[in-house]
């Protein structure tokens, strides 16, 4: 019996070279979302922990409009060839790594890598994709963002606890180098506003538009509550329950919302839209904070899944509605160095409040205050900003 060779549309095609590589860099962050429990091992203090884990964050922040200036100027493959040899360097480095300093450095250079080549999917989707489709576009290949939690990340919390330590830190490069040979067969159409010619816009422009401001402010307090996951490891070890339950819920919740989603994001309206998800992640995080429990871990996780699943990709195509071609890969970098503020200050957070204040009690601080900031941004901006525009 002959098997029928699977063909691809063209459309099946492009979202495919855009959603592999992404997964793939993603699957590279992810599966550090558990090196908590590694440094744990080495003897570290919480403090110094929370500092290793947020360099990445820190690195991937400062490197977003560099990110974004090699987008414009270098291309979409140039610029994920780059981004996937600085990855491959940072992870081996931890790999190594026997050092505080090393530590950081690996966590620095891998974390640069992460930020430029993501920077550069987003920038290039936001130039290609039109008013309608924008939101479908991100939705689906924004799953790639959480797949690896439900799949690489179990896997390498698996083999942590087995005592297989070097084979998951091996896992690092690797996937860096699928990142490399996968940049290379994205498939590359002119954007509109570059094949024409003409001067990208400034900052200066784009920070003159309080839209994009409040967006941005938007995104990091959902960052900062998104963020958590990154500890989520630690709580779960000092509490005695399983990682893997809460990374894996949330991230197939978000495969599913965004998958299954795609259109109902396309039409929603989204500005108004993202603030409330990050609502939803935080009471998720106060429900696990006051009620530790596996089966909490596994609701919760979901919540807080479909919270990110459709906040994220509607924060990323919000951008372009509200800005004109020319600032779209400037507004794009700057949001996501912005977002990353968030998750750069909540393991330091997380490392500094709980010698003081617990997990738990860092935990809901973490979720009481994103939720009052992003109800009033809500109610006092996004609503009235929808209805204003629904009446003209």
């Amino acid at each position: 019996m002959r098997i029928k060779k699977i063909k691809f549309s063209d459309d099946a095609k492009f979202l495919l070279s855009l959603f592999l590589p992404l997964y793939m860099i993603h699957c590279m962050e992810q599966i550090y979302f558990i090196y908590g429990t590694v440094l744990e091992s080495y003897g570290l203090s919480p403090a110094t922990i929370g500092n290793i884990l947020g360099s990445f964050f820190l690195a991937i922040m400062l490197v977003r409009p560099a990110g974004g200036w090699m987008m414009e100027n270098l291309g979409i493959k140039n610029t994920l060839t780059a981004g996937s040899v600085f990855g491959f360097v940072g992870c081996g480095v931890l790999f190594f790594a026997e050092s505080v300093p090393v530590l950081f450095a690996g966590r620095i250079i891998s974390g640069a890598a992460f930020g430029i080549f993501t920077s550069a999917i987003y920038s290039y989707q936001g130039l290609i994709a039109s008013e309608k489709t924008r939101g479908r576009l991100f939705s689906l290949t924004g799953s790639g963002g959480v797949l690896p939690t439900a799949t690489v990340t179990p896997f390498g919390e698996w083999l942590v606890l087995s005592g297989h330590t070097n084979l998951f830190l091996a896992m690092g490069p690797l996937i860096c180098v699928i990142c490399f040979l996968l940049g290379k067969k994205i498939i590359v159409h002119k954007t509109p506003y570059a094949s024409e010619g003409k001067t990208w816009g400034t900052y200066r422009g784009l920070l003159a538009s309080k839209p994009f401001v409040m967006l941005a402010i938007t995104g990091i307090m959902m960052a900062l509550v998104d963020a958590s996951s990154t500890s989520i490891s630690l709580f779960a070890s000092e509490r005695g329950l399983v990682t893997s339950y809460f990374l894996a819920s949330f991230s197939i919740a978000a495969v599913l919302v965004r998958a299954a989603g795609a259109k109902i994001l396309n039409v929603l309206p989204r500005l108004v839209c993202v603030a409330p998800c990050g609502m939803l992640m935080g009471v998720s995080l106060l429900v696990i904070a006051l009620m530790p429990s596996n089966t909490s871990f596994i609701v919760c996780g979901a919540l807080f899944g479909i919270g990110i699943g459709a906040g994220f990709p509607m924060m990323l195509a919000s951008l372009s509605d509200i800005l004109p071609p020319e600032l779209r890969p400037k507004a794009t970098a700057s949001a996501l160095l912005l977002y990353d503020a968030g998750w750069t200050a909540t393991p330091l957070l997380v490392g500094y409040l709980t010698p003081a204040f617990g997990r738990a009690g860092t935990f809901t601080a973490l979720a009481v205050i994103t939720f009052i900031a992003l109800a009033a941004l809500t109610i006092f901006y996004w609503i009235p900003k929808h209805l204003h525009a629904s009446l003209r």
